[in-house]
């Protein structure tokens, strides 16, 4: 008896074999079974189908439709990405318009040119009070700092709204230089450009009135950010 069971299960596996058929049921539920086949003939050319059925109705999805579905949502997910990029370089431009461009009225130009007329010969030694006084006759307002380099360090700038940018990058009207200090120098240094050159108490030859290697950071009205960068605007200063 065991032996024809054995064969009768030997000769089921063949003929499921031969049929090229398998099939696994799912029951996730009481009242629906899903079955899922795939069905491999030579009398269909090497082609197979996917076949999804509920105990109501069944619906098959050949290779192709399935290879045309992929090229649908791969064309819709390019046009999104076509018109992400189309809305993102609008909104760069619309930015770049907006932004303000420097004048003479503006408040770097205002201050620059205050800084350049109180300009002395030479170092006075009180770089931070003249370089505060054209600061406040543009309109910047803040709390004095007795040192230069407090100026930068305690957010002086920041608040008064300058943004940090690099030290690398071209000079531009009102832009503000503030120098470390060091032990030789404990108050650091403070300067602004006025279109032609730094200058702080006094004219200065170059932006490092000093002889040596000093670190110092770079600020710029924030209103002005993007236009000085991206397209180099820069005024000369005229009285």
């Amino acid at each position: 008896m065991k032996k024809a069971l054995l064969i009768l299960s030997v000769l089921g596996m063949g003929v499921a074999q031969t049929s090229g058929a398998v099939e696994t049921t799912f029951q996730p539920n009481n009242t629906l079974s899903q079955t899922i086949t795939n069905i491999s003939a030579s009398s269909n050319y090497g082609s197979s189908r996917n076949i999804y059925s509920t105990n109501s109705s069944a619906h098959v999805y050949s290779n192709d439709e399935i290879s045309q579905a992929i090229d649908n949502l791969s064309a819709h997910a390019k046009q999104k990405e076509y018109q992400l990029a189309s809305l993102t370089s609008r909104l760069s431009y619309e930015k770049q318009q907006m932004t303000k461009v420097i004048d003479r009225n503006s408040a770097p130009a205002i201050a620059a040119a205050r800084a350049s007329r109180a300009a002395l010969s030479r170092s006075s030694g009180y770089c931070a009070r003249y370089v505060r006084k054209a600061l406040q006759s543009a309109g910047y307002e803040f709390t004095p700092n007795p040192s230069a380099y407090q100026y930068a360090s305690r957010g002086t700038l920041s608040n008064a709204g300058f943004t940090k940018i690099g030290n690398d990058m071209s000079p531009q009207v009102g832009d503000v230089v503030v120098f470390n200090r060091t032990s030789s120098r404990p108050h650091g240094h403070i300067q602004i450009f006025d279109g032609n050159d730094w200058v702080s108490d006094f004219r200065q030859n170059s932006i490092n009135p000093y002889s040596g290697t000093h670190s110092y950071t770079t600020w710029r009205d924030s209103e002005y950010v993007d236009d000085a960068s991206n397209r180099g605007i820069y005024l000369a200063m005229a009285d």
